[in-house]
């Protein structure tokens, strides 16, 4: 497993790399990819399948509206979940909006003229020498608010810029001491299915957080949810809303969950699932099942969970709860 991790890491650096190399060499990005490819990502796109959707549906509308967008990860890493290989980036993207950017056929952004930034997380699976799936967020409500597009309100938390690892080391490109995998992947397991899981409805202390999470952690979600910065104000600016939204909320397991090192990482599609019997940001309380796309980035420090790094698809779940954020921005 070990070469077949490291290829497979090699062959997603590579592909990534390609794609900033400009428009001759993004012509020649199907010797990484499958032509079968399926793509999962942000609204309004989706599901993409094949390799020439994925190229002229994304790619394209995308470097045309941003010629010179780039990535700069913070976090990489890989591994094998249910026999599968899987590769995992977060970090900044950035790019000049010179170009109109057509999201969808009836949903065309035009451009600022000046720079943008936002947040990324991409997980690739590899099988035989080529990416067959990809599963990608974007903080695009982060992106378009510095267009003057609010899609997303702000959220209890605070609003800033997350910061890469604060020890600088997220991007595992060397092969890791597997025990020290382990032990991470197995920190972040019992945080989930015996912390999270074990809300009780009603008493957010149910979840007996402390025992994964330092007190001095950081956790950083999207625009709507922001960042906290202690334990005390995650527990109450971040998991306490999502709690009064669905009180009901259960993780359902993920399409990835890996870990290299001190780093571990996942996502599900979705990645928990409730029942909306409370309001959450500006989106009164639906009665429908909220089903949640998330990615989420950890970092291990002792014992204890030390940073988390988290993108959610607040595009989709605001449709879920029935409300047009593209309609109410006045793009639709």
């Amino acid at each position: 497993m070990a070469d077949s991790l490291a290829q497979a890491k090699q062959l997603v650096r590579d592909f990534a790399l390609a794609r900033e190399n400009g428009p001759a060499a993004r012509k020649n990005l199907d010797r990484f990819l499958a032509p079968d490819l399926e793509w999962q990502g942000i609204q309004p796109l989706r599901r993409l399948e094949g390799r020439d959707a994925f190229r002229e549906r994304l790619l394209q509308p995308l470097y045309h509206a941003f010629p010179d967008w780039r990535r700069r990860p913070y976090l990489f890493l890989g591994g094998e979940f249910e026999g599968k290989v899987w590769v995992a980036a977060m970090g900044d993207a950035i790019g000049s909006f010179v170009n109109e950017w057509a999201l969808a056929p009836d949903l065309v952004i035009p451009p600022t003229g000046f720079s943008l930034r936002t947040r990324y997380g991409e997980f690739c699976r590899v099988e035989c020498g080529r990416i067959v799936e990809i599963r990608y967020l974007m903080d695009l409500p982060a992106l378009l608010l510095q267009t003057g597009i609010e899609l997303i309100p702000p959220g209890a938390a605070h609003e800033v810029w997350p910061p890469g690892p604060a020890t600088g080391d997220g991007l595992r490109h060397a092969e890791r001491d597997p025990a020290e995998s382990a032990r991470t992947l197995a920190l972040v397991e019992a945080m989930i299915f015996g912390g999270l899981n074990k809300y009780d409805g009603e008493d957010p202390d149910s979840q007996d957080l402390v025992q994964y999470w330092h007190p001095q952690m950081t956790w950083h979600g999207p625009r709507g949810a922001g960042s906290s910065l202690n334990l005390d104000e995650f527990r109450h600016l971040a998991q306490a809303p999502f709690l009064r939204m669905t009180s009901d909320r259960k993780g359902v397991g993920h399409r990835a969950r890996i870990a290299e090192g001190h780093y571990a990482a996942s996502t599900g599609w979705p990645a928990s699932v409730g029942t909306m019997t409370g309001d959450f940001l500006d989106w009164p309380a639906s009665g429908r099942e909220m089903r949640l796309n998330v990615m989420d980035f950890w970092r291990r420090e002792g014992d204890m969970l030390r940073e988390d790094w988290v993108l959610i698809d607040f595009i989709d779940a605001a449709a879920q709860a029935g409300v047009d954020v593209w309609q109410k921005a006045g793009l639709r």
